[in-house]
């Protein structure tokens, strides 16, 4: 009887499995990163590709005397004329929420020109599913230049 309760406290202790990742969810994952891969290669049209008509960026950046700065922009008027070459985006540890055609992916994320770290913070990416593919209807974000030591850590 005691080898049957110390396997049963051994099983117990060992981790299951990860979950199959979800075709869907690898699916969202592989538009945003499109859009990553369009900027890295400083190609609008890739990343014009990733994106819905009408596309929305928002960016939220904390000043130091406490106050925030929002800007809101049209991709076509940003990335939709020009991408400065040189930049890179990556995100880790992305949280997928998806129902229907409608996927948000929240995550943390840095960007460097040049192999120079610009700022990290937190992306969210709202996409929605048109003709059998995600496209990006939005992204959101932070700009936060001290905290990427605390973000890298998520």
């Amino acid at each position: 009887m005691l080898p049957l309760l110390i396997a049963a406290a051994l099983a117990g202790q060992v981790p299951a499995p990860p979950p199959a990742a979800d075709p869907e969810d690898k699916a969202v994952l592989a538009a945003a990163q499109a859009f990553f891969d369009g900027m890295a290669a400083a190609d609008t049209e890739a990343m014009r590709a990733a994106v819905l008509p009408g596309a929305q960026f928002m960016g939220v950046r904390a000043q130091p005397d406490g106050s925030v700065t929002v800007r809101r922009i049209a991709f076509e008027d940003s990335y939709g004329k020009r991408v400065d070459p040189g930049l890179k985006e990556w995100m880790w540890s992305p949280v997928i929420i998806r129902r229907g055609g409608l996927a948000t992916v929240t995550a943390p994320y840095e960007i460097s020109r040049d192999g120079k770290t610009l700022h990290c913070g937190i992306d969210v990416f709202t996409l929605a599913k048109q003709d059998g593919a995600w496209k990006i209807a939005s992204i959101s974000w932070t700009a936060e230049p001290t905290a990427c030591e605390e973000l890298r850590k998520l």
